[in-house]
């Protein structure tokens, strides 16, 4: 008898075969599109389906041998890719893996409403900084290999160009994710508020021709979303106290 893979298997591979489906055929749909269509491509569909790949992963229980064993086949399977010459869609789908794995462990492990809020606005703060005056500036100005390295390409629509998201930006979506999860928040409408976000976050990039920070919206959007159960699960802990 054969035995039928996980369901969980199942739509993170459905997830990825999509994504990857329409990175493959953006550059052949509608020829040459300018650029304000090209964003409107990449917010409405690339994102939104490549946040359905974290989306369909399962949080963890517990941190063991087969998450750290599909987090570093994952980051192997990019290093492959890369020196294999397929930096493409090939390569940003093992990032994505990777960098959803890696988001769910780390979210799987916070314990309380404190420390989701704390991570929540320490990450947008950072990013911010990183994006403006930090390390994130001095790689795009000055490293780009680096920068390919650790970004996800997404083709737009009618060019062979991508557009470059940052894999952290999706390790800390997928720990969103997770602590909706592990602390009973809204999950489905945090995923919808947070790709919306990324979405923002591109075409305010594009509106003002400058390189923002996807971290500040992305939390904003996740708090703002969870502002009652926090509150409320907030609210219950100060009771518990002696």
């Amino acid at each position: 008898m054969v035995r039928k893979p996980p369901a969980v298997l199942v739509k993170v591979a459905a997830a990825l075969a999509a994504l990857a489906a329409f990175d493959l055929a953006a550059p052949h749909i509608a020829g040459s599109t300018g650029t304000a269509v090209q964003v409107a491509g990449l917010s409405l569909i690339s994102i939104p389906l490549a946040t359905l790949v974290p989306r369909a992963m399962r949080p963890p229980s517990a941190v063991g041998v087969p998450l750290l064993a599909a987090f570093g086949g994952a980051v192997l399977a990019t290093a492959l890719l890369i020196w294999a010459g397929y930096p493409g869609t090939p390569a940003t789908l093992a990032k994505l893996c990777a960098a959803s794995v890696l988001g769910l462990a780390l979210g799987s492990l916070l314990q309380t409403t404190a420390e989701i809020v704390g991570i929540a606005l320490l990450i947008a703060a950072v990013d911010i900084y990183s994006v403006a005056a930090g390390p994130t500036r001095v790689i795009v100005e000055h490293h780009v290999d680096v920068l390919n390295a650790f970004t996800l390409a997404l083709h737009p629509l009618g060019s062979q160009g991508v557009a470059q998201i940052g894999a952290s930006d999706f390790v800390f979506f997928a720990v969103f994710l997770a602590a909706s999860t592990r602390l009973g928040l809204r999950r489905e409408a945090g995923w919808l508020a947070m790709t919306a976000s990324f979405g923002v976050t591109l075409m305010l990039s594009y509106m003002l021709d400058r390189a923002l920070p996807a971290l500040p919206l992305l939390s904003l959007s996740f708090l703002a979303v969870n502002l009652g159960p926090l509150r409320a699960r907030m609210a219950a802990a100060h009771d518990e106290l002696p």
